[in-house]
This record gives structure tokens, C-alpha cells and sequence, in this order.
């Protein structure tokens, strides 16, 4: 793998061992919150991997309408989390664009190891797109794996 020269690579250490899961949810912020992505990236990320199979009641609450039909019976996004951890926050895009954030689902190095991301991470994972939606008032999930673009989002409703 190629690595990008010292001044081209992102602040932040990667993904670094917590002390304790308080401070590894310190970066999520409050998940009763529904104005924090991170809520809604959690019910995704919990749902798609409910015992017995996606959770489809919760999926369609926190899933965008259009992107909707698009999923399936959600087989093929639980197959692609596989044993990935969801990171801790959830970051804007690189414009700034105020209603997307990619929260990231990545390879952890040892799942009993309660880790932070500390900085931008790309590590044999994915992203989960969240979109804000103010006729809803929280985040909605409208795709999974590549990051989607702002300009190729359906207009927030």
C-alpha cells in the first residue's frame, strides 16, 4: 500500500486504544439525542445485525424513503459489516455540507479492545451516509459502503 508523504496525511493517530468505553463514547455524544448522527448511525448499525436477522421495523425508521427499496432484506449490509465495529462520530464531508455525515464502520484490530478514531480513518471499512431530514427532526440512513455525495443525495424533506 502506497503511503501519502507526512505533510499530505490527515491529523489524528488512526485508530488508537480508550482507556474505557466512557471515553470511547465520549466522541458519539448523547445517543438519546436525535439530533446527533450518531443515534441514527447506532440504530442502523444495531438493527442490521439484530439476533434473527435484520431488524426491518427499525430500518425503516432510520432509512431514508427513497433509498428504501434499494436495500433488500438488508442480507447483503450484514454481510459487508461482517465483524466491523462502528467508529465513534460521525464526520461532514469535505465541502462541509451541514446536513450529510459518513459515520464509519471499520476493521477492528482486536474486538475486545475498546478503541477511539482519533483523526480520518480508512481502514478495510465502509461508511454509513446519514442525511438530516427536518420533516423528520433526526438523521436518516440513505446508503452504505462508499461514501455518497452530497450533490448525489435526494433533497432533505
Amino acid at each position: 500500500m502506497r503511503e501519502l508523504p507526512e505533510d499530505d496525511q490527515p491529523s489524528g493517530r488512526g485508530i488508537v486504544p480508550a482507556d474505557d468505553e466512557a471515553a470511547a463514547g465520549a466522541d458519539a455524544g448523547d445517543l438519546t439525542d436525535p439530533r446527533n448522527p450518531m443515534s441514527s448511525a447506532v440504530v442502523f448499525y444495531n438493527a442490521v445485525l439484530a439476533d434473527g436477522g435484520p431488524d426491518l421495523d427499525a430500518l425503516k425508521l432510520v432509512c431514508t424513503p427513497e433509498s428504501w427499496g434499494a436495500w433488500g432484506d438488508f442480507s447483503e449490509v450484514r454481510e459487508m459489516i461482517g465483524d466491523r465495529g462502528l467508529a465513534t462520530r460521525a464526520d461532514p464531508p469535505a465541502t462541509g455540507e451541514p446536513g450529510v455525515r459518513y459515520a464509519k464502520v471499520v476493521t477492528m484490530p482486536d474486538p475486545n479492545q475498546t478503541i477511539r478514531v482519533d483523526g480520518y480513518v480508512v481502514m478495510g471499512g465502509h461508511a454509513i451516509t446519514l442525511q438530516w431530514r427536518p420533516a423528520s427532526g433526526y438523521w436518516r440512513v440513505h446508503g452504505f459502503g462508499d461514501y455518497i455525495l452530497p450533490e448525489d443525495l435526494p433533497p432533505a424533506v
